[in-house]
């Protein structure tokens, strides 16, 4: 019986070695991917998180220009609620708000509740292209 040469059973060990390196980076390349994506998906929920928060500081100061109008409930609105048809100041500065609301957030809404003189305002949007499916941002002032 005649013994292989070291050469001669080293054949195709180089190809197997190249093979592997080749996954190895395939993997690699796949999971730098995910990441980027969900970098991308996570900046823009940023980004809509943030928006909501200038958003809800704009109602707050609309509400603080128009006090006494605020604390009799004249800017009043529910998450969903029709928007309001008359011309008064308050209507009017409610629907630039849910304009400024709309066009800001995807499915964007906002909710202004009134107890005493807390005032809580929320705002809802669609974060589909984020983590989460839907949110709402929600803070409370005194006037």
């Amino acid at each position: 019986m005649r013994k292989a040469s070291g050469a001669a059973s080293m054949r195709g060990v180089g190809m197997i070695e190249v093979l592997t390196a080749m996954v190895v980076v395939a993997v690699a390349v796949l999971g730098i991917s995910r990441m980027q994506i969900t970098m991308l998906q996570q900046n823009q929920s940023a980004l809509l998180r943030s928006q909501a928060t200038i958003l809800a500081y704009d109602a707050i100061d609309r509400l603080r220009v128009d006090r006494q109008a605020a604390l009799n409930g004249d800017y009043d609105r529910a998450l969903g609620a029709a928007r309001p048809t008359t011309t008064s100041v308050a209507d009017n500065s409610i629907n630039q708000w849910l304009d400024s609301v709309a066009t800001t957030l995807p499915a964007g809404d906002g909710a202004i509740v009134r107890s005493g003189e807390l005032i809580v305002v929320s705002i809802r949007w669609d974060d589909s292209r984020g983590a989460l499916p839907a949110l709402t941002f929600t803070t409370a002032v005194e006037l």
